[in-house]
């Protein structure tokens, strides 16, 4: 009975894949939280939607670079094998990107323990906000390069001419 179940919850985790549209919309929730200015008195609110919005992200950021990347991999190492050279660089990267990912995690626990003993010195709050704004900043530029570059490729591989055959 056991068998049943698991492949019922295999098909439940399936059906909850995170779609592409729900990718995009958390990373752009993340950027926006990042860029949005911190109100004076509103620190522990600011943080608290990075914090929010950085979950998501890390999750779905998460989910592309162990599952679906993978898949996608595959799929052009199948189609197109002298694409290889090409997966190797993006598994390289997934793997920076996934690297990037904790030190990002470690910065906004960072900032939201500081936050409270921050709030009433604003100065002493941006030097810890815009180190976490930059990084997080550039984390999503690289993730969106990255998403493009796999979408390009995995294109590529099915639209790629190699040439005469007979």
């Amino acid at each position: 009975m056991s068998k049943p179940n698991a492949k019922k919850n295999e098909d439940t985790s399936k059906d909850c894949e995170p779609t592409p549209a729900e990718f995009k919309a958390a990373v752009d929730e993340f950027e926006r939280c990042l860029l949005s200015p911190v109100i004076s008195g509103e620190l522990p609110a600011w943080v608290d939607e990075v914090q929010a919005a950085w979950s998501e992200a890390a999750a779905q950021i998460h989910f592309q670079a162990k599952h679906l990347h993978p898949q996608q991999y595959e799929e052009i190492a199948n189609q197109d094998p002298e694409l290889l050279p090409r997966i190797d660089l993006l598994k390289a990267e997934d793997a920076t990107i996934e690297e990037q990912c904790q030190k990002i995690q470690q910065a906004v626990i960072r900032v939201a323990q500081h936050a409270p003993m921050l709030e009433p010195d604003e100065e002493k709050a941006q030097k810890h906000t815009k180190g976490l704004i930059e990084k997080g900043l550039a984390y999503i530029a690289r993730v969106r390069k990255q998403d493009i570059a796999v979408r390009s490729w995995y294109v590529e591989a099915f639209d790629r001419d190699i040439g005469a055959v007979d």
